[in-house]
């Protein structure tokens, strides 16, 4: 879904700020589907969903606030770790700490599955203040 998002963009020379909340919109559906799966005890699915809530919503502020990194991303037609990465840092400790622990649910949790549900479950507080952060910046609910 965020390759469509991208690719429109690029291609269709969208408004920023239909972008943005294009991003915003599904990092939130992506973190209530995450707490859903939490909920569940499913460590792959919780941490899939989280770490995309997170990716969306670092995209959507960074496309928000003009950081080069969304430019830059919008120039490839797609977003790389890296570019996430530098965004995340430049966003601030909030999204800086929240990335951290996305990504660590999306190695550990996702692709290798060596943690517990409740290891996903002590992450979800350094995640939900980005997504306050989306919801006020972008005006998403």
């Amino acid at each position: 879904m965020t390759t469509i998002i991208d690719v429109l963009a690029a291609k269709l020379n969208l408004d920023p700020s239909d972008t943005a909340k294009a991003h915003a919109e599904l990092a939130l559906a992506m973190f209530n589907e995450g707490l859903g799966f939490v909920d569940k005890g499913d460590v792959v699915q919780a941490s899939g969903r989280l770490y995309k809530a997170v990716e969306e919503a670092i995209k959507a502020l960074a496309i928000a606030k003009n950081l080069d990194e969304a430019r830059e991303a919008l120039e490839r037609g797609r977003w790389t770790v890296s570019l996430l990465d530098d965004a995340a840092s430049k966003l601030g400790d909030v999204a800086e700490r929240a990335w951290a622990e996305a990504y660590f649910l999306h190695v550990n949790g996702f692709h290798e599955v060596r943690i517990k549900i409740d290891e996903v479950e002590r992450r979800v507080k350094y995640i939900r203040p980005l997504i306050d952060e989306v919801r006020e910046v972008i005006g998403v609910k």
